[in-house]
């Protein structure tokens, strides 16, 4: 097991010092119990499929601006276990890029001198630095977050030198994201394009996605591989058309393209909407039809009648007017893919009215934390 400056301070694992296979048993157990306690039933249990890293394996990390102690140096890292205010350096960060911490460690020497984000009195300039990376193309995308304060020469300046740094990929966009929002969010009031393309790439299952500065994909793209096989796999051979509810870029969507006849593609941001629709025109794929919208309207306006329903959704779980849209339309097969099992299980009570679960399986997407995704495929009842 690999050992980390910070464990036990920082948030963003809790598991690293487990041995790796009784983290996956201690999370599924877990997991299964709060779905055993709302009585639902689970025809055929197909177990746990681990991640194929185990370590630095996350595609994306959002870095805060802070300090470890107070007014102590400047650190670029996690938040701590259960706190808001405590920054702890990410640069040796288990999880990440080792690419990632190099680039941390440049910019705190970079910075220092500059004052980073007090959400207490809603002053100070910088406040986080977003990092993604493709995984299959060495690509990377940076995105700094700061207030409104003129101190942008500093950022382009950065941008600048940061693109001298031997990395083991190479930075093809730097974006810089101005918000002077109280909250902690990274969403801009202003989105400035440093260096580089719009997006970075990557591939998933041999089919190229673009991925801008807000896209949704899933952090781990070696594991986002495994677990998006399984969801092909639980759409039924007879199948002929789907759709993807919460689909970000495209890429689930694109992937049952290949399987289907006809798919549409569901999401709220705008810019993901946009990016899926190029994503599809550049992987020459033209069975699939995306509608801007958040799911829980979109579903209320339409009258297409297709077959299959694969939903994805955001922590939170289904809203009741999706629930209300699966169960109305009584589609023949439904796969729910899961990161947060109370709210599934909370989704489950109310389909179970007409649909059991035929098959489920965990993916361990979040090695060394107490997070999995589960994927269910769903059958009408008999």
């Amino acid at each position: 097991m690999l050992k980390c400056d910070v464990f036990g301070k920082c948030g963003g694992c809790t598991y690293l010092d487990i041995d790796y296979d009784l983290q996956l048993k201690n999370k599924t157990e877990e997991i299964l119990k709060v779905i055993k306690d709302s009585m639902i039933e689970i025809k055929n249990y197909e177990g746990v499929l681990s991640s194929p890293l185990k370590y630095y394996y996350r595609n994306k990390m959002e870095y805060s601006f802070g300090n470890e102690i107070k007014d102590g140096p400047l650190t670029i890292g996690l938040r701590g276990r259960g706190k808001f205010y405590d920054v702890y350096s990410a640069k040796t960060c288990k999880i990440a890029p080792t690419d990632f911490g190099k680039i941390i460690e440049f910019s705190e020497k970079f910075f220092k001198d500059i004052s980073f984000r007090n959400y207490r009195k809603h002053t100070g300039y910088l406040r986080h630095l977003v990092m993604r990376k493709g995984f299959k193309t060495n690509e990377i995308l940076l995105n700094i977050s700061t207030s409104s304060e003129d101190y942008h020469s500093y950022v382009e300046k950065w941008a600048n030198e940061v693109l001298n740094l031997e990395l083991e990929g190479k930075i093809v966009s730097i974006y810089h994201t101005i918000t002077d929002a109280k909250s902690t969010v990274v969403k801009p009031d202003e989105l400035r394009k440093l260096y580089g393309k719009d997006f970075f790439e990557e591939e998933i299952l041999g089919i190229k996605f673009k991925v801008g500065p807000f896209s949704f994909l899933q952090t781990n793209t070696l594991g986002s591989e495994v677990l998006y096989s399984k969801v092909l796999d639980y759409i039924d051979e007879n199948a002929k058309t789907g759709f993807d509810l919460y689909c970000g870029a495209g890429t689930i969507t694109l992937l049952m393209a290949k399987k289907l006849e006809k798919v549409i593609g569901i999401e709220i941001v705008k810019e993901a909407v946009e990016a899926a629709k190029e994503n599809a025109k550049n992987n020459k794929t033209d069975n699939v039809e995306f509608y801007l919208g958040d799911a829980k309207d979109v579903v209320k306006q339409l009258d297409e009648k297709l077959d299959t329903i694969v939903v994805d959704p955001p922590r939170a779980g289904l809203h009741k007017n999706v629930i209300d849209f699966i169960l109305e339309n009584k589609f023949e097969n439904v796969v729910y893919v899961s990161c947060n099992p109370s709210n599934f299980a909370r989704d489950m009570i109310y389909l179970k009215e007409i649909y059991e679960i035929e098959k489920f399986v965990f993916v361990d997407m979040f090695p060394h934390t107490k997070h999995l995704e589960s994927v269910a495929k769903l059958r009408k009842k008999k």
